[in-house]
């Protein structure tokens, strides 16, 4: 008989307190969800519901959500986050799920663990940002911290998701604004500084089967971007494009999500 997990609390990260979730099978293999900017562990519900079978891990990195905010974060404290939480637990390889910043973040992660990552799945990974892109987002943080997550949550959103979806899957869209306009000011500051200060993962050192998913209406990662990603990977990692989705895919095409990360576990 399986035995089923059941975890909701925070654990001590190097970073401050960090919210997780893990339920599911004790026995089964382990799949660890790292959200983008703007989420928490709340933007993968629909794939945790479908996945149960196996070991599930999701937490809200530092600055997000239910973690702590620190002082000062970037990739790299982010990546240690994710190591904070497998070394809590205890998880031997693992299916490493990734989207947008967190997709970023897992491919770094991804590169100084490779022995660690069975498989790897990235919903829209970002890249480091070109020149011409980081005074947007210095801009970005300067008016959270001034003035709030609700004078940027209808922007972003709105940015985020295709055409249709902004008309058919209101639920979904009212997700990820609540989502949004929850996080700590700061936080989600820092969370943009640290996009806008960051460096190209070692893609080369990646050895895991790679998904990299990549939506047709995707204006945040575009399909050039997951492109460049998988050739830079090299032949164990492979694009797959999703016509008519956005940026929010696990709000969007959940069962293909599912799908896909299921393909990599079984």
């Amino acid at each position: 008989m399986a035995s089923k997990l059941k975890f909701f609390g925070h654990i001590q990260g190097p970073n401050g307190l960090i919210y997780v979730e893990r339920e599911g099978n004790a026995t089964a293999p382990s799949i660890l969800f790292v959200h983008g900017l703007g989420g928490t562990t709340n933007a993968y519900q629909t794939l945790v519901s479908a996945l149960a079978e196996f070991d599930l891990v999701r937490f809200d990195w530092s600055g997000h959500g239910r973690s702590a905010v620190p002082k000062s974060t970037s990739i790299d404290s982010y990546v240690d986050d994710c190591k904070a939480v497998i070394s809590h637990f205890g998880l031997g390889q693992i299916i490493l799920v990734g989207h947008s910043l967190g997709g970023l973040i897992s491919l770094h992660l991804a590169s100084k663990i490779p022995q660690a990552i069975a498989g790897l799945v990235l919903f829209g990974p970002v890249c480091p940002p070109p020149a011409d892109s980081q005074a947007a987002l210095a801009s970005r943080a300067a008016v959270v911290r001034q003035s709030g997550m609700a004078s940027i949550a209808d922007a972003v959103v709105s940015n985020a998701f295709a055409t249709e979806s902004l008309r058919e899957r209101l639920g979904e869209v009212a997700l990820a604004r609540e989502m949004l306009t929850r996080q700590h000011p700061e936080g989600y500051a820092l969370a943009i500084e640290a996009l806008k200060d960051s460096a190209t993962p070692q893609l080369k050192a990646i050895v895991a089967p790679t998904k990299i998913l990549s939506g047709e209406e995707d204006k945040v990662s575009t399909v050039e971007t997951g492109k460049s990603l998988a050739n830079g990977i090299g032949e164990h990692a492979a694009q797959i494009l999703i016509p008519g989705v956005g940026h929010w895919y696990m709000l969007e095409a959940s069962a293909r999500c599912i799908e896909i990360v299921r393909s990599l576990v079984m």
